[in-house]
C-alpha cells in the first residue's frame, strides 16, 4: 500500500478504487444511494452500522479497518457474484453480464471489459490477435 489512508472516509474511497468499483457501481450493489457514499467518502458523516457491513462485505475488508484502519486491509479477489455450479448457473451468470452491459454506461462497460482482460489474460490475448 502506498500511502495509508488516514480517515474513514479516505478508506472507504482507497478500498473502492482497489475494486476497481464507481460510485453508481457501489450504490447500485449496496443500495447505498450514491449521494450518501460520496458524504461519507469526504468524511462529511460516519457509515451507518448497516452501511459499514454493506461496504466492508461488498469490498472484503473488516468493519475494524474501516473504522480505525489499525490494520492492514487484506483485499482479495472480486466478490463472488453467483457461485459456478453447473452449466445451467454458468449460463445464467452470462446472461445476467449480457443483461449489465445492455443496460449499463460507458463507464460499467469498462469495468466489465477491464475485470474480463485480468480474469481471462489468454481469451484476451487470442481475440486481439484475432
Amino acid at each position: 500500500m502506498k500511502e495509508k489512508p488516514e480517515t474513514i472516509g479516505a478508506r472507504l474511497k482507497f478500498a473502492r478504487k482497489i475494486k476497481n468499483l464507481t460510485l453508481p457501481e457501489v450504490s447500485r450493489r449496496t443500495e447505498i444511494a450514491q449521494g450518501n457514499l460520496s458524504v461519507m467518502e469526504n468524511d462529511k458523516t460516519k457509515p451507518s452500522a448497516d452501511a459499514l457491513i454493506k461496504l466492508s462485505e461488498l469490498y472484503e475488508v473488516s468493519a475494524d479497518w474501516i473504522l480505525k484502519g489499525q490494520t492492514e486491509p487484506t483485499f482479495h479477489g472480486p466478490p463472488a457474484i453467483l457461485p459456478v455450479l453447473s452449466h445451467k448457473k454458468f449460463k445464467a451468470f452470462l446472461s445476467e453480464l449480457d443483461a449489465e452491459w445492455t443496460q449499463g454506461d460507458i463507464e460499467l462497460k469498462g469495468w466489465i471489459v477491464v475485470q474480463l482482460r485480468k480474469a481471462f489474460p489468454e481469451i484476451a490475448a487470442r481475440i486481439e490477435n484475432d
